[in-house]
């Protein structure tokens, strides 16, 4: 036998977030699926609004969540029709892109002009991706492991 048989399995599942500074709303995979497949309507109560979503990832046992494995925690832009602004998620994927396969690994520099769109780029992906603050983190923590 390639791979022993576990006598104790265990799985991966993830939950989603809108984080606001003082309250954790969960979203259904299916509202999430929803929103960036478009529909119209997905996140009503957030339309108009640039929201932070925090997308975690953990294991389960007993299909109960036992260990987080990781939070990715982002800002998107909701239309006021309550979808998702794609130009924004555009943008951010260009900027994930960047991050991952870069032109030049330092900026240019001709004479008193300096390239710095790294750099911009850079303070542009932690304005999209902030880190999660101590107490939103906590009310994550409380929401799963209730």
């Amino acid at each position: 036998m390639l791979f022993p048989m576990c006598s104790n399995p265990m799985s991966i599942s993830h939950r989603v977030f809108v984080v606001e500074e003082d309250a954790v709303f969960p979203i259904s995979q299916k509202t999430f699926t929803a929103l960036y497949s478009g529909k119209v309507g997905a996140l009503p109560k957030f339309a108009g609004q640039t929201v932070k979503i925090a997308v975690v990832v953990y294991t389960l046992q007993q299909r109960k969540p036992k260990t987080i494995i990781q939070i990715d925690y982002e800002r998107i832009r909701i239309l006021e029709d309550g979808t998702i602004d794609e130009k924004y998620e555009h943008e951010g994927l260009h900027l994930a892109a960047n991050r991952m396969w870069p032109l030049e690994a330092t900026p240019k520099s001709s004479g008193n002009v300096v390239d710095a769109k790294a750099r911009f780029e850079e303070r542009q992906w932690n304005q999209r991706h902030p880190k999660l603050s101590g107490p939103s983190y906590e009310r994550i923590l409380n929401a799963l492991f209730k």
